[in-house]
């Protein structure tokens, strides 16, 4: 019983630890290839693609795009890039 007294305080103490966030290191890139067309449904198909990634990494709380950047690659591709940020946790739960 007493360590169960234990492991639940220790774990409602947990999320009363402030943590410092450092925004120059934050930034986080998802790529994807797309055709250099200019097609509207290939950047569609990109943008998704890119979207997904980016959920899948930052899940609940979303996230803010910093820098979309698009570079060409060989044949007739290029390389659709974003730099994101992970929205900010405010709430800590443990259920």
């Amino acid at each position: 019983m007493k360590t169960w007294l234990v492991l639940a305080v220790a774990a409602l103490a947990t999320g009363c630890v402030p943590v410092d966030r450092d925004p120059a290191r934050d930034v986080i890139g998802v790529s994807a290839a797309s055709d250099n067309t200019g097609d509207a449904s290939a950047d569609a198909a990109a943008q998704k693609l890119l979207a997904g990634k980016a959920g899948q990494i930052c899940a609940v709380p979303g996230y803010d795009v910093a820098k979309k950047d698009v570079e060409p690659a060989e044949g007739n591709q290029r390389i659709v890039d974003w730099e994101l940020r992970c929205a900010y946790y405010t709430h800590v739960s443990l259920f």
